[in-house]
């Protein structure tokens, strides 16, 4: 986000709100809950940062706001949460690790620091690409509103 000149900030105006992104004099700011953990602050600014890059018109009409995360019936909150597990996991980690026959579903993620549901969304995306993994989890649509 540094990179892309995008302006990031903690807020504890809202307790049910994970993060939002804006655009303000062509300037893109995006917010994220001081009240969130580091893991969870890191998938909240990868997902923000999905939004801005594949839905940058819709900034300009109204700020994206999630207080859901891992939202499939939402198509543009879908494709951020697919960005986001993409941009966080890499492809080459999973194909090195799913070759330990002793690690299961949640070794995995432990073992590459993601949560169970960003990893639900990321072997979604493998598989989407051609890859055959066993999803042992369904995809959760509101794993954060916890």
């Amino acid at each position: 986000m540094d990179q892309m000149n995008i302006v990031v900030g903690e807020t504890s105006r809202y307790k049910t709100l994970k993060g939002y992104c804006f655009m303000s004099c062509k300037t893109i700011y995006v917010m994220i809950s001081s009240f969130l953990s580091e893991e969870e602050k890191m998938i909240v600014a990868a997902h923000e940062l999905g939004h801005i890059i594949l839905h940058r018109s819709q900034l300009k009409m109204a700020p994206m706001q999630d207080d859901t995360l891992y939202n499939m019936t939402d198509n543009t909150e879908y494709q951020a949460n697919l960005f986001a597990a993409d941009l966080l996991i890499e492809d080459e980690d999973i194909e090195e690790m799913v070759q330990n026959e002793d690690l299961d579903y949640f070794g995995l993620c432990s073992s590459l620091n993601a949560t169970p549901e960003l990893m639900s969304f990321k072997l979604y995306s493998l598989t989407k690409r051609g890859q055959a993994y066993h999803m042992p989890m369904e995809i959760q649509s509101n794993f954060l509103a916890k």
